[in-house]
């Protein structure tokens, strides 16, 4: 406002978005920019390190999610600021063959956050995209 005051809507608003920052900090700061559309259509951070990669779902995406290319083993996924571990399966990976198989990930609907989940995909080693042919 004018006068320097912030609105009762406007604070309401810094609040949530204070609170989203300090529950999903880990995958917000001190990260680098994450992994091209073609393997996750949704925004994506990684750890310094790139051994976490973090997956930011918008409100109410549920059920099975597909990250693609990964040419990593996968030590777990979770649920940032939930805690909860979440389930998922390789589909498609033939042993003669370097491409990866696809990812899927369950999301139930009782982990999602009220504005954007974000998933925690901790890797064995630093992440490692297939770029060849076919597959994807």
């Amino acid at each position: 406002m004018a006068d320097g005051t912030i609105p009762p809507q406007e604070i309401n608003i810094l609040q949530e978005l204070g609170k989203w920052n300090k529950k999903h900090a880990e995958a917000i700061f001190e990260t680098i920019g994450g992994i091209a559309p073609g393997h996750f259509y949704g925004p994506t951070t990684l750890s310094k390190d790139s051994t976490i990669l973090y997956l930011f779902l918008p409100a109410k995406t549920s059920g099975q999610i597909t990250l693609k290319g990964l040419d990593n083993e996968i030590e777990k996924v979770e649920v940032l600021g939930n805690g909860s571990n979440l389930t998922y399966k390789i589909v498609g990976k033939v042993s003669w063959s370097k491409v990866p198989g696809l990812v899927f990930i369950d999301v139930p609907n009782t982990v999602l956050d009220t504005y954007m989940t974000v998933l925690k995909v901790k890797l064995t080693k630093p992440l490692r995209l297939y770029s060849g042919k076919g597959g994807l």
